[in-house]
């Protein structure tokens, strides 16, 4: 299951990623949900977040995480 999360970016920064998706013939909400799975990912490799299964009520193969 997918969750939907409404953020709010600079003007620069959205006209960045405006761009960027327009370049990519892409929409700025898929960039963007692809850049922050991203960061995410990144993140849990480096360590600097607990990974999927060492947190309570997560499945992480269900949730795509594995």
């Amino acid at each position: 299951m997918s969750k939907r999360y409404n953020i709010t970016l600079p003007d620069g920064i959205a006209q960045v990623l405006e761009h960027w998706a327009q370049i990519e013939n892409n929409k700025p909400s898929t960039l963007a949900a692809f850049l922050v799975e991203r960061a995410v990912r990144e993140t849990m490799e480096q360590g600097k977040v607990p990974q999927p299964w060492e947190i309570e009520g997560i499945d992480a193969q269900k949730q795509g995480l594995e």
